[in-house]
């Protein structure tokens, strides 16, 4: 039986995290979140595809933030 995947589920909600940030501060999703909508991102600073979009990504997050719309970084390394 084939798997039918969904574009995206629309009505699920992250849970709550608490992770070290680059400033050596803890934050919370429930901190970082934005009012319309919050858009998390998994990069990595070394990837050569996030360094080929890393102008691009930083236009497109500003747009967002004007909508109310945050973007959290999560970045494994």
């Amino acid at each position: 039986m084939p798997y039918e995947s969904k574009i995206c589920d629309f009505g699920w909600k992250a849970k709550d995290f608490k992770l070290l940030s680059t400033d050596n501060n803890y934050y919370t999703l429930s901190e970082l979140k934005g009012e319309k909508g919050t858009l998390i991102i998994f990069i990595c600073n070394h990837c050569p595809y996030v360094k080929a979009i890393a102008d691009r990504l930083s236009i497109e997050v500003s747009a967002l933030k004007d909508l109310e719309v945050n973007t959290i970084a999560i970045m494994s390394n």
